[in-house]
């Protein structure tokens, strides 16, 4: 589970009074084992162990734990129930109490995902209403399921989430701990119906560490046999060994490998970290069960193919230990061959997604019934790192609660619907997996809207569009709106970049001229971005390749539009003399310098602050006049890649271009992440939203540039 805002923890004080549901003992239901086995268990509060009818025949199931077993003195959880089992082949006719325990025949063609799906006290901020079905719906999600009449019940981890007592309101006389009590208002009374519709693979989640709920998963959950050694049983005892990642095969060339990751790190590993070598080598037992099967799907709790989004600093890659256990192996498709799809959970969304750089498709499933995400933003940037080296291709996703129903309509071919608890269709999703690369195409009554270019900005003969420097989102918005403007003027633009030298047009000319007649490769976007004074180091050139290639391949000019450090310096130093524009007053020059100094965390000296604005100026000034020349003397409209700062109405780029050009249709369009800009109405012409790109704190990052003191915490 995520961290997210305290204050929506609160929320769940105000509901009705939670209680702890009980769940009529004795209760059997069955489990999906290594090899591709089952295992009945019962929970029974007799003391001896019962029988179930197999293929017509009685036979006794046998003690797994005993209600004798003491829990772990350091923890609230207590266990006054016996769990008995029986071995059985998943195709065995299994009935308890007259009740058929369904089986499985065949590969599962249609199967039922969920997750992370418990109620939530825990302190200090995050409390349910765990009797509210619409701030916990567990009880309706797992009615629902169970109506589909599953093949089989996929659960990517996260049982059990009473940790704390509820302090009053929506949760008040929950129980709480890890024991017998949790698990039983969590899971299994909740969940009585599914258990009972279907087969289940089980994942273990975080929650299930031995930290927390372990006791609870060795005891009711876990495929293998009980281990008293290996159960999370030693009082003050956190330290894991993961289960061994084991296969279920399932018939017609499909296999299920699961991975335990509930213990994992979240926290970024160090050189020799003990932790990547442990999860290397579980990636290397998964790589060799993959190579006994031609479908593979891999479940495991935490996303090594997804992200997460928190509001305050965005976008969120995988886990840092699974993806440096994964760079350890060096494998050709970033985790090991021969997969198809991973199913995750652990990020309480919905999400599908599919990548450049691992050809598995990365599902998470995490919307069975915790406290959800925040929402993500209504687009997800195409290109955005999840991995080294593994970027978005395509992605949707939602934070709504409810179940996921995947159904195979041919080979490989598979409709994914995503479901409300009410068993409403919220989106449907065709998964191609018989051949690579796998994709997926999505069909949902609310489609995620990317926002487009107005038709002002569509006619302007001077549009300036920003950018948050490494924001990923913006700049691939950004990129699809240079392609467009393409198809919607075939006479061209001029394209303006911030990050070219306007000395080094004339080389960029020649550079332009050379890669005019031939596909534009790497090797020459490359030259031509020297020729302009590209700087490799300081700015990302993954963001600004593809508009060059857009711009060469369209036979648009390519401009360059900054000062050289030189004359910047010459400025600043007062050696050459600056000019502002006419009509320049004092509050645009406070304005300004207001802008120049809070742009550098308030850091730089009094003394330098003039220089400093004047530099900006000019730089702006050449800016403007390079988009002015150019549309003179072309008649053709001219596009400013820049940063938000040079296309400020009020003190900046546009300013110059009122001057130079009187009359000229100017739009400046900004990209703005959340709490940016608040009075941007008078600083642009338009605004775009755009998703907080996760970052060092700038202001961190200059002190040790400059190699400033830290402040004290």
């Amino acid at each position: 589970m995520n961290k997210w805002q305290w204050a929506i923890g609160w929320l769940g004080l105000l509901g009705g009074l939670c209680q702890a549901q009980e769940v009529a003992l004795p209760q059997a239901f069955r489990l999906m084992t290594p090899g591709g086995g089952s295992v009945v268990r019962v929970l029974t509060e007799a003391s001896v162990c019962p029988y179930v009818e197999v293929n017509g025949k009685q036979q006794l199931t046998h003690l797994r734990v005993s209600s004798q077993q003491p829990p772990r003195s350091d923890q609230a959880a207590t266990f006054p129930i016996q769990v008995c089992e029986l071995s059985v082949s998943l195709a065995d006719l299994v009935r308890w109490q007259g009740q058929e325990l369904p089986r499985l025949m065949h590969a599962p063609k249609k199967i039922v995902v969920l997750g992370d799906t418990g109620c939530r006290t825990k302190w200090p901020a995050f409390y349910q209403s765990c009797n509210d079905p619409q701030q916990w719906p567990l009880a309706q999600v797992a009615h629902q399921a169970a109506a589909e009449h599953p093949d089989a019940v996929i659960h990517v981890g996260d049982y059990a989430y009473r940790e704390s007592p509820c302090p009053t309101g929506g949760c008040a006389g929950s129980p709480h701990g890890y024991g017998w009590d949790v698990w039983q208002a969590d899971f299994f009374s909740p969940m009585a119906p599914l258990l009972a519709a279907a087969p289940w693979l089980v994942v273990r989640g975080n929650h299930e560490s031995c930290a927390r709920a372990g006791q609870g998963w060795f005891r009711f959950l876990d495929p293998f046999p009980y281990d008293g050694d290996h159960a999370c049983a030693v009082s003050r005892e956190h330290r894991e060994t993961p289960d061994p990642p084991y296969a279920v095969a399932l018939g017609e060339g499909v296999q299920w490998i699961v991975m335990d990751s509930g213990a994992v790190s979240e926290r970024k590993p160090h050189d020799g970290d003990p932790e990547v070598a442990q999860y290397a080598s579980q990636f290397a037992t998964v790589s060799r069960l993959a190579a006994q099967s031609s479908q593979n799907w891999l479940m495991m709790h935490h996303p090594v193919l997804g992200y997460g989004y928190l509001p305050l600093l965005g976008f969120e890659p995988a886990n840092p230990v699974l993806s440096a256990a994964l760079a350890h192996q060096h494998y050709p498709d970033w985790i090991p061959g021969g997969i198809q799809m991973v199913l995750q959970g652990h990020v309480h969304t919905f999400e599908l997604s599919q990548f450049q750089g691992a050809t598995p498709l990365g599902l998470i499933a995490g919307i069975g019934g915790d406290m959800l995400e925040p929402a993500f933003p209504n687009w997800i940037p195409g290109h955005a790192m999840v991995a080294p080296g593994v970027r978005l291709l395509q992605s949707v996703n939602d934070q709504h609660y409810g179940y996921l129903v995947l159904e195979e309509e041919s080979p490989g071919q598979w409709l994914m619907t995503e479901k409300t608890p009410e068993g409403q269709v919220r989106r449907r999703c065709q998964l191609s997996l018989s051949q690579v690369p796998y994709d997926f195409h999505c069909v949902s009554p609310e489609q995620p809207v990317v926002p487009s270019l107005s038709k002002t900005a569509q006619t302007a003969d001077y549009l300036l569009l920003g950018e948050v420097h490494d924001n990923v989102a913006g700049q691939a918005l950004r990129a699809q709106w240079v392609q467009e403007l393409a198809v919607l003027h075939p006479a061209g633009y001029g394209l303006a970049f911030e990050q070219l030298m306007a000395s080094d047009q004339g080389a960029l000319d020649v550079q332009q001229e050379k890669l005019s007649a031939k596909e534009p490769d790497e090797a020459g976007l490359r030259q031509l971005a020297t020729a302009g004074g590209f700087q490799f180091k300081g700015w990302h050139w993954e963001f600004y390749r593809p508009l060059l290639h857009s711009a060469i391949s369209q036979h648009w000019t390519v401009l360059g539009t900054n000062l050289e450090r030189a004359q910047l310096m010459a400025i600043m130093t007062g050696k050459t003399k600056s000019t502002v524009p006419a009509h320049w007053s004092t509050e645009q020059q406070q304005t300004l310098t207001r802008e120049v100094r809070e742009g550098h965390c308030n850091l730089l000296p009094s003394a330098q602050l003039p220089g400093m604005v004047a530099a900006q100026q000019a730089r702006d000034r050449s800016m403007a006049e390079t988009l002015v020349n150019w549309h003179r003397l072309t008649g053709k409209p001219v596009i400013l890649l820049a940063g938000n700062g040079h296309l400020r109405r009020d003190t900046a780029v546009p300013v110059w271009l009122q001057q130079l050009d009187p009359g000229a249709k100017v739009v400046s369009v900004a990209f703005l992440e959340p709490d940016g800009e608040s009075d941007d109405a008078r600083r642009y012409d338009e605004r775009v939203d755009i998703p907080l790109q996760s970052r060092e704190d700038p202001c961190v990052a200059l002190r040790k540039r400059l190699k400033l003191p830290m402040p004290r915490q």
